[in-house]
C-alpha cells in the first residue's frame, strides 16, 4: 500500500514521446489493416507484423530525428547518497615496469627453440 500523496514523475522528451506515438499509429494502423484483409472467421489481426511496423517505424525515426539519451550533453546530477570513490593510486611507477614485446603471429618461430 503506497502512502497518500505519493508521486512518481518519469521525464519523457517531447521528441521522444511523440516518436513513441507515431510508431504506435503506425502499428495499429497495420494491425487494423491486417484484420480487414483477414479471411478468417471471426477476421483476426496479425500482431507480430504490427509490432514489427511499429518497432521499425520506432527506430527509424529515432536514427532520423536523434533522439539523445542521458548521457549526451548533460551530465547527470549525483544524488546526495551517493560518495565519489577515490582515485586508484598505482603501486609503481611507470619507470619500474617492464615491457616485454609479444611475438609477430604472421613471423614464423625460429627452427631451433
Amino acid at each position: 500500500m503506497s502512502p497518500k500523496g505519493l508521486k512518481l514523475n518519469i521525464p519523457i522528451d517531447v521528441g521522444a514521446g511523440l516518436i513513441f506515438l507515431v510508431s504506435a499509429a503506425v502499428g495499429y494502423a497495420v494491425y487494423r489493416h491486417t484484420r480487414a484483409t483477414s479471411i478468417g472467421n471471426p477476421p483476426v489481426g496479425d500482431i507480430g507484423v504490427a509490432f514489427t511496423a511499429g518497432s521499425v517505424i520506432l527506430v527509424a525515426l529515432a536514427f532520423l530525428f536523434g533522439v539523445s539519451g542521458p548521457d549526451d550533453g548533460q551530465e547527470p546530477a549525483p544524488s546526495p547518497s551517493q560518495s565519489q570513490p577515490a582515485a586508484p593510486t598505482p603501486s609503481s611507477s611507470a619507470a619500474e615496469l617492464e615491457v616485454t614485446p609479444m611475438p609477430d603471429p604472421l613471423e614464423p618461430e625460429p627452427a631451433g627453440s
